[in-house]
């Protein structure tokens, strides 16, 4: 079910009011939650909760295994993280795999497997799964206690806000608030309200309406330079606004419900360096692939050679999940590449921070950033070297890239402008929103914005697909 649709419209008035109705019994909240929940994730496919249920499982079942039975902890790590992993990759990467391998063995000119699938991507498996095996390997860290109670811990995999993109939830943050009686407080409805709101300007005023314009230039042939800046320009902001839009569409919901949900932008593109951008994009992932891919590799006490393979291999497993296709590994050890080099750069020449080294450093991080996004975009690596190529030696058409740029302007600065409200009214991204008497003529004249111009049909979510 998305969010930008007729059917979210009755869905998540009728849940509130039952949710809320049931106010006095945690438990009856919990067990009504859970039901909504699969019906939510079950409204496009309903055999799809099936793969979600199996999931929450088997980590159950693991990580009671594991506390229960300490002989066979080791075990039921292994297990219980490949099941998991092993329906996503059967469902997002088995065709993938094998596609490499045909296209390898022709390139050898021997005789081809032919082997595919070609399965519909189940919504948001990425992220479920993900959740699962973080959960067990928490449990097998010792970080938290195994979950005794099946329907709690179902409702933790499968809490419907963050359900299809995320935040990536951890049991020791959202464990606990399931387990505590909830009440909804002013500060919940105020920012639930906030979230809810600039998440939908986010999507669709700004997003669906650049998105249009992105995929009209990128469609163009012989593009030029300045008319590959300006579209991925727009698309830099256009994936912002989509996701970001989701993540706070999810968090303001789940306020709503009682739950406070993990930040997931802290305003990314006003990042210094490569490594405060991966603190601020998409949080929780990066913080995931933190925790379970580099400190497994060893992380910063490897030597230091060891380290900068650490982080290279950890940003390509990054762009793999993102996508089975080769582009998305480009665009992860590009990324990886970025961290390399400053982290190189930092030991070599630490500076002192001053306001012109601040502001050098945002516009080439930020330039870096555009300039990867055209990999994430863009399949075909002959596509993306020719772009490559226009953008350093074809400076043509610069008075249509200056009317394009006029026209992304509009979705540009409300983007800003709504980054710098949030920065003041939840100067954290979570807790308490401050009080302050422009905030509802803020709320007011941005939904009047997204309802009088934004896009009458965006479609879904970009990292639904993912």
């Amino acid at each position: 079910m998305l969010f930008n649709s007729f059917a979210f419209a009755i869905f998540l008035p009728v849940v509130f009011g039952l949710y809320w109705a049931l106010g006095r019994s945690r438990r009856a909240q919990n067990v009504f939650l859970l039901v909504a929940s699969l019906f939510f994730y079950g409204f496009g496919g309903p055999w799809f909760v099936f793969l979600i249920v199996l999931c929450a499982l088997t980590a159950y079942i693991a990580a009671r295994v594991i506390e229960d039975r300490p002989e066979s902890a080791r075990a039921a790590l292994v297990i219980g993280s490949l099941i998991p992993l092993a329906i996503l990759f059967v469902f997002k990467y088995f065709d993938f795999f094998f596609d490499t391998v045909d296209s390898t063995l022709r390139t050898l000119g021997l005789p081809q497997s032919e082997v595919t699938l070609r399965l519909a991507l189940p919504i948001g498996i990425s992220f479920f799964t993900f959740q699962a095996v973080g959960y067990i390997v928490d449990v097998h860290r010792g970080r938290i206690r195994a979950e005794r109670d099946l329907i709690d811990f179902g409702l933790f995999v499968t809490l419907f806000p963050q359900l299809v993109a995320g935040p990536i939830e951890r049991g020791d943050h959202l464990l606990p608030q399931l387990k505590r009686r909830r009440t909804l407080s002013d500060a919940d409805i105020g920012a639930g309200t906030f979230l809810i709101v600039q998440g939908f300007a986010k999507k669709v005023l700004i997003a669906d309406n650049l998105k249009p314009i992105v995929d009209t230039l990128f469609d163009l042939e012989g593009i030029s330079g300045p008319l590959i800046v300006a579209g991925l320009i727009g698309f830099t902001f256009q994936i912002y606004g989509d996701f970001s839009g989701y993540s706070d569409i999810a968090r303001g919901t789940a306020r709503l419900l009682g739950f406070e949900l993990l930040e997931n932008f802290h305003r990314p593109y006003w990042s210094r360096n490569p490594s405060e951008f991966w603190r601020r994009w998409h949080i929780t992932l990066s913080n995931w692939f933190r925790d379970y891919v580099y400190i497994a590799l060893g992380g910063n006490r490897a030597g230091p050679r060891r380290v900068l393979v650490n982080l290279l291999a950890t940003m390509v497993l990054s762009g793999l999940w993102h996508g089975a296709s080769a582009n998305f590994v480009l665009w992860g050890a590009f990324h990886g590449l970025l961290l390399v080099a400053h982290r190189l750069w930092r030991e070599r020449r630490p500076g002192q921070p001053s306001v012109l080294r601040d502001t050098v450093a945002r516009a080439a991080m930020f330039a870096f950033t555009v300039y990867g996004w055209m990999l994430f975009r863009i399949t075909d690596f002959d596509v993306v070297r020719s772009y490559t190529g226009a953008l350093l030696t074809d400076l043509t058409q610069g008075s249509l890239a200056l009317v394009t740029l006029v026209t992304l302007g509009p979705y540009v600065v409300v983007s800003i402008i709504i980054d710098i409200v949030e920065s003041r009214v939840l100067p954290d991204g979570v807790g308490e929103p401050r009080r302050h008497v422009a905030v509802l003529p803020y709320l007011i004249t941005l939904t009047l914005l997204t309802i009088f111009f934004g896009a009458e049909s965006g479609g879904e979510f970009i990292y639904f697909k993912f």
